[in-house]
């Protein structure tokens, strides 16, 4: 993905839960994520929400609730 000239964000989550989520998250670029589990819905959120963050371009992006 690095050399493929496109903006991209990879998200690595730690243990997916299933049900709802608590709207909210913690992220860290370039680091694991600080957590032992998130929601799948908290991760949705967080991808959508790294669209159109330039900052998160070109990063792994850890998540965790």
């Amino acid at each position: 993905m690095r050399d493929s000239g496109l903006d991209w964000t990879s998200v690595r989550p730690p243990r997916l839960l299933d049900g709802p989520g608590e709207g909210r998250y913690r992220h860290a670029v370039e680091a694991g994520p600080a957590g032992s589990a998130i929601a799948r819905a908290d991760v949705a959120r967080a991808m959508l929400d790294f669209v159109p963050d330039a900052r998160t371009h070109g990063h792994a992006v850890g998540v965790s609730r």
